[in-house]
């Protein structure tokens, strides 16, 4: 669990939104430089209202994970994370019994009784035998401890955690359907546990649950989908882009957003690389460019920051060959880029002959 700030105010996304703060809401996130698509965002909030929990499925680097990161970032929430991976555990991510713990309270037990009365020894042991299965002993995974902290928040009437379950196509069908029930009821039934489950029926007071996939190993159930309001994360348009880039890198001057975006524009375009640059490589090179002051491309420095792009060997000797074309689509003027930044700094549009509206130039 990565835990809330205490010394910071907390926010209940779903109070907000319930009370028609959209607008808000997207601010906060957008001021933690995550700039989230308008559909999917509204999706977002159609998931807070409803209660389900969010799947967003694709491709890498489209800004899946950076999603509830930025919400816990914005409204102060602790944070729950279950990394997909191969050999997965239900009790890794619901709960399990501590061991060792249980066999030590028993010897113990067992050495108290032994010093009782032979009348009362029976049910000395019966009653240590219930303890046993009491929270103390119970280790809860990373689900288990979420449901377990909205729970304690709807007490304490504070903001409920968020439930990050990422690359869930990853988890396996056994992990898939012991996510069923507290997906849908929001509980998290123990045998013989004395408190019965962990967990709030109540939607409106359960985890923020996101869940992501990649869509790249399993297909996910019709079960575990049905649990969930849907959203694909494609590519964004490059003014969406472009928003993203100056929000993640506010220093960045208009020169290096430019080269940036122009040169993975370009990479995208070029015909047999299979694996084509993400919004995530975007912002490592605007980020990279802004560092190192770079403000123009020649072949030497285009070479240079390969490497936060290309991939693989073969993606690498496919784009050598192409240097003077992407230098040249870099450096050259583009509509949708140099107007978008023109419109925003005027030394930019005097650069390319570009007129600024009259709402600019007020």
């Amino acid at each position: 669990m990565i835990p809330h700030d205490p010394n910071r105010q907390q926010i209940d996304p779903r109070h907000l939104v319930s009370k028609g703060s959209e607008r808000e809401l997207y601010q906060l996130i957008v001021g933690t430089g995550y700039v989230p698509d308008d559909q999917n965002f509204s999706d977002f909030c159609e998931s807070l209202k409803s209660g389900r929990a969010w799947l967003i499925s694709g491709t890498r680097g489209s800004g899946k994970t950076a999603f509830p990161e930025a919400l816990a970032s914005a409204c102060n929430l602790s944070m729950c994370v279950v990394a997909g991976r191969d050999g997965l555990k239900q009790e890794e991510i619901l709960y399990d019994w501590d061991r060792e713990e249980q066999e030590v309270w028993m010897r113990e037990s067992l050495t108290i009784a032994r010093e009782l009365p032979a009348e009362d020894r029976a049910a000395f042991l019966e009653s240590a035998r219930k303890k046993k299965w009491q929270k103390e002993f119970l280790i809860l995974g990373e689900v288990g401890l979420a449901y377990e902290l909205a729970a304690r928040a709807a007490d304490l009437n504070t903001p409920p955690p968020v439930l990050l379950l990422d690359e869930s196509d990853k988890f396996g069908a056994s992990i898939e359907d012991s996510l069923l029930m507290p997906l849908e009821r929001g509980l998290i039934y123990i045998p013989r546990f004395d408190g019965g489950f962990v967990g709030i029926a109540d939607r409106s007071l359960r985890p923020i649950v996101i869940t992501t996939s990649n869509d790249l190993r399993n297909k996910l159930s019709s079960p575990f989908v049905s649990r969930h309001v849907f959203s694909s994360f494609a590519t964004p348009s490059l003014e969406k882009e472009l928003e993203i880039l100056a929000a993640r890198n506010p220093h960045a001057t208009s020169s290096q957003l430019a080269l940036s975006i122009k040169l993975l524009d370009a990479v995208r375009g070029i015909a047999g690389l299979e694996d084509h640059p993400s919004i995530r490589e975007s912002i490592d090179m605007s980020s990279a460019f802004n560092r190192d002051s770079i403000c123009d491309l020649d072949t030497r420095t285009l070479r240079r920051y390969l490497c936060h792009f290309v991939k693989s060997a073969s993606a690498q000797s496919l784009l050598r060959l192409q240097d003077d074309y992407l230098i040249s689509s870099a450096i050259a003027y583009h509509p949708i880029v140099d107007d978008w930044l023109g419109a925003r700094d005027p030394e930019w549009a005097g650069k390319w002959g570009l007129s600024l509206s009259a709402e600019t130039l007020i």
